[in-house]
């Protein structure tokens, strides 16, 4: 674990409508949790709450300068994947660790914000600390160090009806997926990358990173939606481990929600039912 960084926290997906995008999400089988107020941001969220990672839908909602960056994003992109959180254990060390390795990197900062419980509103508290391209040059990103973890995974929260467990993957358009191992090896460590012929597979610690130039996003992820990829850097793709990828293909054909599969039996939904996302459900 080099720098305190333990893996993928949660991925980032910008919607414009957090009711609408709450019901698809519900629809597709996931317990939404209930909806989130970042004040100092001007933007609102629902998550998707898994044992050791989640997937947080977020909107603007109101004046701020994140909600800016959000409507930035969707004016120019719609709806997706917006950023990633890695989870670290101490956001402090991993500021001080990557400026000994010679990066520029500012300090932690706190963040709070309420959250509705059955039981009466909660205050989730975190150290995030952002991370620059000189380190993560595929996405944006930040650390992310949850200091009141247990306000966020209650159990009715992690059981959902379609079967997902887990964050598995996140597929990246880049330019030039080796030009990218450096980088991310000063942040997940020696050898936390490798290549084959067509991609860089990037272990986090707690899921992978698949880095794919845009044209061969179709040799990992076969459906028509790929074919005319958005302009790299830009996160396409989110895989979830399910136990029994048939029992999710079951009950997605009940919800009346088209799928397609592959040999080895992964579920996959086309993005414009998951938020612009290409979603896949593959055996943990």
């Amino acid at each position: 674990m080099a720098n305190s960084i333990q893996g993928i926290d949660h991925v980032l997906v910008a919607v414009r409508d957090l009711d609408v995008s709450q019901q698809a999400w519900s629809r597709l089988g996931f317990v939404v949790t209930p909806r989130g107020e970042h004040p100092q941001w001007g933007t609102a969220n629902h998550c998707i709450m898994f044992a050791g990672d989640y997937v947080e839908l977020i909107g603007p909602v109101a004046a701020g300068e994140r909600a800016d960056q959000l409507r930035s994003f969707l004016s120019a992109h719609g709806e997706g994947i917006a950023g990633m959180a890695l989870a670290c254990g101490d956001a402090a060390a991993t500021s001080r660790d990557l400026r000994a390795a010679g990066i520029d990197i500012g300090e932690p900062r706190a963040l709070s914000r309420p959250l509705r419980t059955p039981e009466g509103d909660v205050r989730p508290q975190f150290a995030v600390l952002d991370l620059p391209p000189a380190v993560m040059p595929v996405a944006t990103a930040f650390a992310c160090q949850h200091l009141t973890p247990q306000l966020l995974r209650r159990p009715e929260w992690l059981d959902h009806p379609n079967g997902a467990l887990a964050i598995k993957s996140l597929t990246i358009a880049v330019d030039d997926p080796e030009a990218a191992r450096g980088p991310l090896e000063t942040l997940f460590g020696a050898g936390a990358t490798t290549a084959t012929d067509n991609t860089v597979a990037v272990h986090t610690g707690h899921g992978l990173l698949l880095l794919a130039r845009p044209d061969e996003l179709s040799q990992l992820h076969p459906d028509p939606a790929l074919d005319e990829p958005p302009p790299a850097p830009a996160t396409v793709a989110l895989s979830l481990a399910v136990a029994d990828p048939d029992r999710t293909a079951s009950y997605l054909r009940t919800r009346n929600i088209p799928i397609s599969r592959d040999n080895d039996g992964t579920v996959r939904v086309a993005p414009e039912r998951a938020s612009g996302i290409f979603l896949e459900f593959a055996r943990a």
